[in-house]
């Protein structure tokens, strides 16, 4: 059963409303619902192993909103983002499924009505302040800290071989920091990604506690770098 899948199809409506105020303040709001027939899901297996493979049918509906724009401080401006998604399963389905010891199980790999779809996270948010100043005829001097946040993310629809749950992300939170010096076609940034050295967990392992815990491996983000970058812009 899992080793073909077919294609899915969605209808989708949207609406929103965008428009830019005379200060340059910018602004965009958009809603969503999304009605998804045969949606693929990817994730992992009771086995532990990743497969492909379709659900009946689900939904997926939410707003997006983004702004930018200057701030009360002199050549200082702002970008924010926030995204809301709730995607779920709207009718359940089963699939026999190995249990991890080669035996096929009925049933195993499942997913039940509202249940909310691997790898979407429900809350986006991104925010960054952006300070340019004139250092001298011809240099321009930009800071910008920003961050970002997602929260935490459900990666499969049935639990893994030594679990009873179903395995999420850590909700992810960084913020990085940049400083970028421009004078005519060249530019020279010094950046600071995962600001605070935070380690989120991406994924934990997909088949805990086997093998005498050997495979307890987790997917975690970078940690933090501190580097510089030099360009040239030759279309200037």
């Amino acid at each position: 059963m899992l080793r073909n899948y077919q294609p899915d199809s969605t209808n989708n409506y949207e609406a929103g409303l965008k428009g830019r105020l005379d200060n340059g303040l910018s602004y965009a709001f958009a809603g969503f619902l999304i009605h998804w027939d045969k949606p693929q899901i990817s994730s992992s297996l009771p086995s532990g192993n990743l497969a492909v493979y379709n659900a009946n049918t689900a939904e997926s509906k939410g707003f997006e909103y983004e702004s930018a724009g200057p701030l009360f401080v002199p050549h200082l401006t702002y970008s924010v983002g926030f995204a809301y998604a709730d995607a779920y399963l709207t009718s359940a389905f089963s699939y026999p499924a190995n249990n991890g010891t080669g035996t096929i199980v009925p049933g195993l790999l499942s997913g039940a009505s509202g249940e909310q779809l691997p790898g979407s996270p429900k809350t986006s948010v991104s925010a960054a302040l952006i300070y340019d100043i004139n250092l001298s005829p011809g240099y321009v001097l930009t800071l910008s800290p920003n961050g970002v946040y997602r929260s935490a993310t459900a990666l499969q629809v049935a639990p893994s071989v030594g679990t009873t749950t179903i395995q999420h992300s850590s909700s992810y939170q960084i913020v990085n920091f940049s400083a970028s010096l421009t004078h005519s076609a060249w530019r020279a940034t010094m950046y600071v990604t995962n600001a605070f050295d935070r380690q989120e967990i991406l994924a934990p392992p997909s088949q805990p506690n086997q093998l005498n815990n050997l495979t307890n491996d987790y997917l975690v983000n970078q940690p933090r770098v501190i580097g510089v970058r030099v360009a040239y812009s030759f279309g200037r």
